[in-house]
């Protein structure tokens, strides 16, 4: 049935444009697209492909001689043309009309109708997941919390994100500073970032961005940044060659040529975790011209609480100095209400309410010893090990010196024939996240951690907490039960430690009189400064301290902290009203057309898809059955495992979580925007409730999208429009021989889609398809 000569269109690569039949041998074609200068060899039959026949009216040119001339009919490989000539298919080429979606289909030169349905899901998907604001959000592998949204919401809606997020422990301010960076990066207007973290949290920054939000941001260690003169030549700038970078907050202190560089950057965003560091001269000189000079910054520190306005107002006024002028001017501000400015978050866990409660338990012991082999501490915790084991139970064992976790390792270890886990100050980054990947995943029971665990690390998914010791610190007590007691835990926190005989001081006793195991510390800052002080001296000189005291001091700040500073700057900060509101603007059926859109477009480019024995849960590779040459973003070799389903990403982090932000998604998306696909088709809807046909076009301006649909007498039907999107899955495609379509039907199309753009001046038309309803079987 082919013969040389033979114009055609693939039919799953339109964009090659017109090809011709240069060779036919056997089951395979030679064809040749002038539009690309390719030749591509096809399969004569069982790929779809049929003839490009000219309809009557449209235009060619003879390719001897190079008349124009007008098509009248076709029969048999033969042309009519208007003048009385016939001219053979060979010995003629159309010429190219505007590649809009009317005059692809008044030319007949259609897509396959699932096509067609997966642009129609496609723009329904781009409008659904802006999700009133929202949209930059919904992608991340994250619990969807009213308060985090709300922060990231309003924040971002500012021209300049500049933010102290200082929300209590535990409540995820890691989170709402990766849905911020995340909205940033996404909608372009932060194209160069840097996250700047103590060494210990560096790697578990870079998991969180990857895991969570698809982010890649690369370690700024040593090694990469003396990498960059080898790789990219001398006076490289590392910040300008890894422009979302991870670095730690000692190296930049430890070098000021780094920080120069970063400067001469031009950071849009800057990150700067555990900023109450700040404090400290030397890293204050290293960190603050970055945050001046970037256009966005954000600082995290639980610690700025209301009862520590210096350190609060030091963090404000690097941020807006413009607003924050004076420490004075800033206390009268505060004192009259006046100090109103949006750019602090800071919300408590009783704004949050149905917070599992603390339960401390004290376990009576002898006196503590120097060697574990001796000590009462030690062989508690051995007797349970076990216990822990057989149940499948983790336990998080906090010890202040690394020496002595040595020591409770080896004998922990002897006694339990178990191995022990272990996190300090002395294992590389990469040791201590190997080693808490390896505790949480496997059946290992115990996790002795010294200080170096207190800050930022997430150990929510620990059954209990230990204290071998106590800090004489509470605020560093308080963090480190905040490893635990974090939002989204569903357990209660059990909290265990020891009273041991004769300690002198007592610092059990003390905590339990100040009630800092049960109740959060948030707030109370300057009132339990002096009693790491006060625990020190008394220890160095081996007497007894003044509890009451310590405790009417504390209880006095408890009643007097009524005024919460952040709530006078930011008058619009959460409060648990705002949750419902604020969740009903996701949508509910986001993740139903996510999956929808992402397995159609998968399929019509042809990726290979394996369900995987649930709704949500897909195996997905591009293999070597790619329609196109490839999908943007995507490397041809990508395979994923993964999850339309939020609760299963969450669940199970070794799946992909198919959602806004994941590369195949973007990909296909982008692939809809800019691809042919699906612009235009003909097809017949069953139903026997309506009636008639017409010219639905899609049209399109940003996210938002309408139809219209305008009947053959060229009025338009609302009504009509309904029914084809309610009815479009029951479509089935039209051959125009099927309708004995003749040059009425190009000319029809064309005067009634001139009719429709007037209907909509200023919008993009994206697709058209002609329909008719058809009485249902």
């Amino acid at each position: 049935m082919w013969k040389e000569g033979n114009k055609l269109v693939h039919p799953f690569n339109p964009e090659l444009g017109i090809g011709f039949v240069r060779r036919v041998d056997g089951r395979y074609l030679e064809v040749y697209f002038p539009q690309v200068e390719r030749e591509v060899t096809l399969a004569a039959e069982g790929s779809g492909l049929t003839p490009l026949v000219l309809p009557p009216g449209a235009a060619a040119v003879l390719l001897d001689g190079g008349d124009e001339v007008e098509i009248a009919a076709y029969e048999d490989g033969v042309y009519e043309l208007t003048d009385g000539r016939n001219i053979a298919d060979a010995d003629l080429w159309p010429l190219e009309s505007a590649d809009n979606p009317i005059e692809r289909l008044a030319n007949l030169r259609l897509d396959r109708l699932g096509g067609f349905r997966n642009r129609v899901e496609g723009m329904h998907l781009s409008k659904l997941r802006e999700a009133g604001g929202l949209g930059s959000f919904l992608g991340g592998r994250i619990e969807l919390f009213p308060h985090q949204l709300h922060t990231a919401l309003k924040a971002v809606e500012m021209d300049d994100v500049r933010w102290l997020l200082a929300d209590a422990v535990g409540l995820g301010k890691t989170i709402v500073a990766c849905l911020i960076l995340s909205a940033l990066v996404r909608t372009g207007r932060a194209q160069r970032a840097l996250i700047v973290a103590p060494s210990t949290l560096t790697v578990q920054w870079l998991g969180e961005l990857y895991r969570k939000f698809h982010q890649v941001f690369l370690l700024l260690d040593e090694d990469r940044i003396d990498s960059v003169e080898a790789d990219y030549g001398k006076g490289n700038n590392p910040f300008d060659v890894h422009p979302y970078g991870v670095i730690s907050m000692e190296q930049l202190t430890d070098d000021a040529t780094l920080t120069l560089a970063a400067t001469q950057a031009d950071l849009d965003l800057i990150v700067v975790d555990e900023a109450h560091r700040m404090a400290n001269p030397d890293i204050e000189a290293a960190l603050a011209p970055l945050v001046r000079h970037a256009k966005h910054a954000l600082l995290l520190s639980a610690t700025p609480l209301s009862a520590d306005r210096g350190g609060f107002f030091r963090l404000l006024k690097l941020l807006h100095p413009e607003n924050f002028s004076s420490h004075e001017e800033f206390d009268r501000a505060v004192a009259s209400g006046s100090a109103v400015f949006p750019c602090t978050s800071a919300v408590r866990r009783e704004d949050l309410g149905n917070w599992p409660p603390r339960s401390a338990q004290a376990i009576d012991l002898g006196p503590a010893m120097k060697d574990p082999k001796s000590d009462p501490r030690a062989a508690w915790i051995s007797e349970h090990t076990r216990g822990w084991l057989e149940k499948r139970e983790k336990a998080l064992v906090f010890v202040h010196s690394v020496k002595m976790l040595t020591k409770l390792k080896k004998y922990l270890e002897n006694t339990t024939q178990t191995h022990i886990a272990t996190f300090h100050e002395e294992m590389t980054e990469a040791q201590r996240d190997i080693e808490v990947a390896r505790f949480r995943e496997s059946n290992l029971p115990v996790l002795l951690c010294s200080e170096a665990g207190t800050e930022g690390r997430n150990f929510q998914f620990c059954d209990r907490m230990i204290h071998y010791d106590l800090p004489f610190d509470p605020i560093a007590l308080e963090q480190r039960i905040g490893r635990l007691d974090r939002i989204g835990r569903t357990k209660d926190v059990e909290i265990i430690y020891f009273h041991c005989a004769k300690s002198k001081p007592d610092v059990a006793g003390l905590f339990e009189k100040l009630d800092l195991f049960l109740r959060p510390s948030a707030g109370l800052d300057s009132a339990l400064s002096g009693i790491a002080p006060a625990l020190e001296a008394a220890a160095e000189a081996n007497t007894k301290i003044d509890i009451d005291e310590l405790v009417a001091g504390v209880e006095k700040a408890r009643k007097g902290n009524t005024q919460d500073v952040p709530r006078v700057i930011y008058s619009d900060a959460y409060d648990n009203t705002q949750a419902e509101e604020i969740l009903a603007m996701v949508p509910e059926d986001l993740e139903t057309h996510m999956r929808k859109f992402t397995l159609g477009a998968a399929n019509d480019l042809g990726l290979r898809i394996v369900e995987k024995g649930s709704q949500s849960l897909y195996y997905i590779e591009m293999g070597t059955s790619l329609t196109i040459d490839s999908i943007p973003g995507v490397a041809d070799d990508a395979r994923w495992l993964g999850t339309f389903s939020r609760e299963e990403a969450i669940e199970k982090d070794e799946l992909e979580f198919y959602a806004s932000g994941h590369p195949l998604v973007e990909g296909l998306l982008l692939e809809f925007e800019d691809g042919p696909r699906g612009r235009a088709a003909i097809m017949e809807i069953p139903n026997n409730e309506a009636e008639g046909a017409g010219l639905l076009c899609l049209f399109k301006n940003g996210p938002k999208w309408r139809t219209l649909v305008l009947d053959t007498r060229g009025d338009e039907r609302p009504d009509l429009a309904e029914a084809v999107l309610a009815n479009l899955s029951k479509a089935r495609p039209v051959k125009p021989e099927d309708w004995g379509l003749d040059q009425r039907f190009g000319a029809g199309v064309r005067e009634l889609g001139s009719m429709a753009v007037l209907h909509a001046p200023g919008e993009n038309l994206e697709a058209a398809a002609f329909f008719r309803f058809v009485p249902e079987a």
